[in-house]
């Protein structure tokens, strides 16, 4: 491989955590994800969820155009103001 063709692979992706006070359960998630408004708006695609052991924290990841479509997003859903997002890369063999 060629020094730097790893990046070939490289992929956008936009992370958002959020902690809940109460434990979710995996329908919860389920729910939450079904209801999501305005995916197609903000050219946001769900790919999979994450949820911590207590069920208290969910890691959610999505291909966006950047952070802010995702910001956008959550403003439209609801998403409380102390959930976290950022832009990240997966970098694959």
């Amino acid at each position: 491989m060629k020094p730097g063709a790893w990046y070939a692979h490289a992929v956008d992706y936009i992370v958002v955590e959020r902690e809940f006070p109460e434990r979710l359960t995996p329908e919860e998630v389920t729910a939450m994800a079904a209801s999501m408004q305005c995916l197609e708006l903000y050219r946001a695609k769900p790919l999979c969820s994450y949820m911590m052991p207590d069920g208290k924290r969910l890691v959610c990841v999505f291909q966006a155009p950047d952070a802010e479509a995702l910001r956008s997003l959550g403003r439209a859903n609801g998403f409380p103001a102390d959930a976290v997002i950022w832009s990240s890369t997966v970098h694959m063999p």
